[in-house]
């Protein structure tokens, strides 16, 4: 905990560009086409769940989906203004993220969830299902 507000404390400095970039980082490390294979390969071996096809389609398709979705926004610095109202929405870190990673997707959801707390520059820490642990350990 102490290692992951560490982090935090650092990053949460960071502009919206660096900010995209760590995010879109993340994703090609899964995205990549040698790496997802080998992700794929390693968490049918693992879980013994699915087929290495289907799970590289998947893999590749919910991080691009979420890559899109998430370069999209923006979550540094004033992100909403009411001159009207006189009101100003500032985004800043809200401290760090848990996330649990289930056996049926231990590649795509914690990089996912990774790519979703730098977005918002927090500090992640993630739990792996036991049976996709080596595939959890390997992406992280």
């Amino acid at each position: 905990m102490d290692r992951a507000r560490s982090a935090m404390q650092v990053f949460s400095e960071v502009d919206q560009s660096r900010a995209d970039e760590a995010v879109t980082a993340v994703a090609w490390a899964l995205y990549q086409p040698e790496r997802a294979r080998e992700l794929a390969e390693l968490a049918v071996q693992d879980t013994g769940l699915g087929n290495v096809a289907d799970k590289i389609i998947k893999n590749q398709r919910k991080t691009f989906g979420t890559l899109r979705d998430l370069l999209r926004v923006k979550t540094v610095g004033i992100i909403e203004q009411d001159p009207v109202h006189g009101l100003v929405k500032y985004a800043k870190p809200v401290g760090v993220v848990a996330a649990i990673t289930p056996s049926t997707n231990p590649a795509a959801t914690p990089v996912n969830k990774t790519m979703m707390a730098l977005k918002g520059r927090n500090a992640i820490i993630i739990a792996p299902s036991p049976s996709g642990w080596n595939t959890t350990q390997h992406i992280v």
